[in-house]
């Protein structure tokens, strides 16, 4: 079976995510990734990213480097010393320029990144990268043939003083902390307990995420 027979037989969007504190930023990724077939999850803190990945199970994660309380290395590392999230490929998104931040990311097992400001053919090399031509393509040609014609909006110029905010219900929108505290008492409430996040970060670097022990 084809990736388009696949797809047309169980049409559910594939979830990637989104984990960046910046409104804006969440919400050209988010619309990109739509408007190639993906359902986009966001998250605008690490806590909450390791709790989506942990629900949803994206296929792939875009990462911020700079965020407040965990960043973008902290939140890595833990995604990869958890057995359920290690294999997610994670793309590391940044506007620094420095070797030695990238080379640390790929380090701790990230699969690549990319640079502020990106494009949207950028986005799809990466996502072709890591899910393969076939699939990525598929999608778009469903999603061209579920889409409806819409009246033309004008994209609003962002404000770094007042982002524009993400339209509620639009999509799987995170709330900081909502999703950690729904997934410790629904799931597995000492999975995430604070002892053990510390005990990963803590942790040195490990072997790349197909061969790291069980956690």
């Amino acid at each position: 079976m084809t990736a388009q027979e696949s797809i047309e037989t169980h049409p559910q969007p594939i979830p990637v995510l989104i984990v960046d504190d910046d409104i804006w930023m969440q919400r050209i990724l988010s619309r990109t990734l739509e408007s190639m077939g993906f359902e986009a999850l966001v998250a605008s803190n690490g806590y909450d990213a390791v709790a989506v990945a942990l629900e949803r199970k994206p296929a792939v994660i875009f990462l911020d480097i700079l965020m407040p309380d965990l960043s973008g290395h902290q939140t890595l590392k833990l995604l990869k010393r958890l057995k359920a999230t290690r294999s997610i490929p994670v793309i590391m998104i940044t506007a620094l320029s420095d070797t030695e931040n990238l080379g640390l990311a790929v380090k701790e097992g990230a699969a690549g990144f990319i640079r502020k400001p990106f494009t949207r053919a950028l986005i799809l090399e990466k996502l072709q990268e890591l899910l393969g031509s076939e699939l990525v393509q598929a999608l778009a040609v469903l999603r061209l043939q579920q889409k409806t014609p819409e009246p033309e909006e004008e994209v609003p110029t962002p404000s770094p003083a007042a982002p524009a905010p993400v339209p509620p219900g639009e999509r799987h929108n995170v709330h900081p902390g909502e999703a950690l505290r729904r997934y410790q008492v629904e799931t597995d409430p000492s999975a995430l307990r604070p002892e053990l996040i510390k005990e990963l970060l803590l942790r040195p670097p490990q072997p790349p995420p197909s061969h790291l022990p069980e956690t």
